[in-house]
This record gives C-alpha cells, structure tokens and sequence, in this order.
C-alpha cells in the first residue's frame, strides 16, 4: 500500500507541470539573444517593445509598459473600468494569445 502511494505521487509530482508547460505562450519573437560581428545586439528589445507598442496603438490597443516574454509581446491594456490587465500578443501577427 505505502509503495502504491509513493509511486502515485511520484507520477502526479512529475505529470503536473506538463499542462501548466503547455499553457504558458510561446511566440516567434525577434531573437535578442543573436549579436553582430562586433559583438553589439543585433536587435534592440527597448526598440523592438516601443515599436510594437505603437503597432498596437495603430490597432486602437492602448498598450503600455510593452516588452517581451517568450517571444511574445507582453503589455498592459486598460479594461475600460481604469484597471491595467495584462495581455500577450503575437509579434508578428499582433492576435491576442489567451
């Protein structure tokens, strides 16, 4: 009986991350982790969120605080009662991921 039930938890210990892993977003995003030659960033993540920011305003989505995470534009939006709600978006596409 108690080996039953330590393998039990054993398989809900190592079973359970699999959906959270599944939940969370991923997007293919710029890569901020590639260099040039001199070794500067090749891309610029500060002005990579400004520039996302304004394509989501051009959308009529107030964003704010914009970076990314995963991939994915991570930013806040007013939920029309004065309250910030974080939502992610697609980088390329700018569909809301939920």
């Amino acid at each position: 009986m108690k080996k039953n039930l330590v393998l039990l938890s054993a398989l809900v210990l190592f079973a359970s991350p699999a959906p959270a892993v599944l939940a969370v977003p991923m997007c293919d995003g710029p890569p901020f982790d590639h260099f040039n030659a001199d070794g500067t960033p090749a891309y610029d993540e500060i002005g990579a969120a400004e520039n996302a920011e304004r394509r989501l305003r051009a959308r009529g989505i107030d964003a704010n605080m914009t970076r990314f995470w995963n991939g994915c534009i991570q930013t806040f939006v007013d939920d029309g009662s004065g309250h910030q709600q974080m939502k992610f978006y697609d980088y390329d596409s700018l569909r809301e991921l939920r």
